[in-house]
């Protein structure tokens, strides 16, 4: 059952529920015994797709696929390490292996990408609503529901304030300044714009922020606080993201997003 935590954005647990697709991989046993705690990063847009396969900690060794429309017919590649660095730690009968489960592991999650960039907004919203658990509100039926509990300083509603969860929007970029970078503070519930934020930008790169209240009663440090929440709300999507990519392929959720009970 899930619970509503405090709102003091404190690095905390949630719980992510995914109902694994049918061809997803129970355990990587075809490449079990190559890997050794290994990192799998997915990366989907419209225009093309990428795998990227660091199959071991402490390593230099990548593997990549690409893809603009199908796996099957991807680009591979697994560049040569510097030999200043290491040997490869494959030879080519077992990068051979790792290239036909990669694109096995791509075809899963091409074909579910919609499904996993759903969980993780999921996730998200269920965690800025204040609550520890993320489940899917339906399953099919005999489906396989796995979960990973992954660290967030995402917080809940916070009692005391006038404003419930705020979102931050990018401002449409305007022809006279095409290059403000300007975001713009919206109660989710209601629409309401609260305020803004520019990035100023100097010579050698960005130099700050500037945050101006546009809402009576609306403070710059509350500006501050929602832009924090808004980063950490991006942070949890890509950590999800990174979870669900880790569960279909059959691995270990990795370290890097997990959270620890002290």
């Amino acid at each position: 059952m899930s619970v509503v935590v405090d709102a003091t954005g404190l690095w905390r647990g949630l719980t992510v529920g995914f109902a694994l697709p049918d061809r997803a991989f129970g355990a990587a046993v075809d490449v079990d015994g190559l890997l050794g705690d290994p990192e799998l990063h997915y990366q989907a847009s419209p225009e093309t797709n990428r795998l990227l396969l660091m199959p071991r900690a402490g390593t230099f060794a990548r593997l990549t696929l690409e893809w603009e429309t199908l796996p099957e017919i991807g680009v591979f590649a697994a560049p040569p390490l510097p030999a200043a660095l290491a040997a490869s730690p494959f030879d080519e009968a077992e990068t051979s292996r790792l290239e036909t489960w990669m694109r096995d592991v791509a075809g899963v999650l091409h074909a579910n990408r919609d499904r996993i960039r759903a969980t993780a907004e999921r996730a998200v919203s269920d965690a800025a609503a204040g609550l520890d658990e993320s489940l899917p509100r339906e399953a099919p039926p005999r489906a396989h529901v796995v979960s990973s509990r992954v660290g967030t300083r995402v917080a809940g509603p916070d009692p005391g304030s006038r404003f419930g969860v705020v979102d931050v929007v990018r401002a449409p970029i305007s022809a006279g300044a095409p290059a403000l970078d300007e975001a713009l503070f919206v109660d989710r519930e209601t629409g309401r714009p609260l305020g803004s934020r520019v990035t100023l930008r100097a010579a050698d790169g960005i130099a700050g922020a500037a945050y101006e209240a546009t809402a009576t009663g609306v403070t710059t440090r509350d500006l501050q606080g929602w832009y924090d929440q808004h980063i950490a709300r991006e942070v949890l999507f890509d950590d999800v993201w990174q979870a669900l990519t880790h569960l279909v392929a059959g691995l270990e959720t990795p370290a890097s997003v997990q959270y620890f009970d002290i």
